[in-house]
């Protein structure tokens, strides 16, 4: 959704003055720095006039950044056993997704990121509680919506051509068997970071619509259809943690390629 805020932006203008008489007294003041995010979005719009796309806005919380390349090191090493199991077992399908998932993670930026969930300027204005200072921030700002999908299937990673009226069902009949097989399920993580995890079997099929920037993880097949693929004991530990752990990674990746983020004090760009 683009939106051009003018009314939005008198509204939210209004309650964030109106937080400020009640902390300070009623003296004429120069007006300061933006403290807050909201603050940001406002003084940005002040100097801006161009529309944004909301739902690809994004900010990354200093507590969230500290975590990431930890989570990436696990992802990782989970990954480094499973590809040397698929390997022993001779599946050499499965190792070469595997190898795949594993260089696509090794090059990602961790701290090129950001924390799921709403940031956009009409979320925070009904949500002033939760309107995080910009001292807790690492960066913030948002993207150009992308013309892509991203999938993570069995037999690698690729992103495909997304279109208007995209959905689930759509793009997981188009995706070749490899990619998919002996698999149930798959976590979707939508450009705001939420992830849902859906059916893709027969017996479980469901449908969603697709939003370009949204990232598809198929689900490693369970316990009994690894059993003769993994021969590691041990090694079907490895690829639950793998589901539960790399869509939740991927939550935290930006909804697009072409994204302006500025910090505190610095602006940042991750443009191609």
């Amino acid at each position: 959704m683009v939106v051009r805020q003018t009314p939005l932006r008198r509204r939210l203008s209004l309650a964030l003055a109106g937080l400020a008489m009640a902390a300070t007294p009623a003296l004429a003041q120069t007006p300061a720095a933006p403290s807050t995010l909201a603050e940001a979005w406002l003084a940005q719009l002040e100097t801006d006039n161009s529309p944004l796309t909301w739902s690809y806005s994004v900010a990354l919380r200093q507590d969230t950044a500290a975590t990431l390349p930890a989570r990436q090191g696990r992802l990782l090493a989970e990954l480094d056993t499973l590809m040397a199991s698929a390997t022993i077992a001779g599946n050499v399908a499965l190792a070469a997704g595997l190898v795949s998932w594993r260089q696509a993670l090794a090059d990602d930026a961790p701290l090129t990121g950001r924390t799921p969930g709403r940031v956009d300027l009409a979320w925070l204005g009904a949500n002033l509680r939760s309107n995080p200072p910009l001292a807790s921030l690492t960066h913030w700002g948002h993207c150009q919506v992308p013309g892509w999908v991203e999938v993570w299937g069995l037999d690698g990673v690729e992103r495909r051509p997304w279109r208007g009226g995209l959905d689930l069902t759509q793009l997981v009949n188009a995706l070749p068997a490899a990619a998919i097989q002996n698999a149930d399920t798959v976590a979707v993580i939508d450009p705001l970071g939420q992830i849902r995890r859906l059916g893709i079997a027969a017996w479980n099929r469901d449908n969603t619509p697709l939003a370009p920037g949204s990232r598809l993880m198929v689900q490693l097949p369970s316990r009994q259809g690894l059993r003769s693929a993994l021969p590691f004991p041990g090694t079907t530990v490895e690829s639950d943690l793998i589901n539960a752990r790399l869509p939740a990674y991927l939550a935290t990746r930006l909804p697009g390629d072409s994204c302006r983020l500025q910090g505190i004090k610095d602006e940042q760009r991750n443009e191609p």
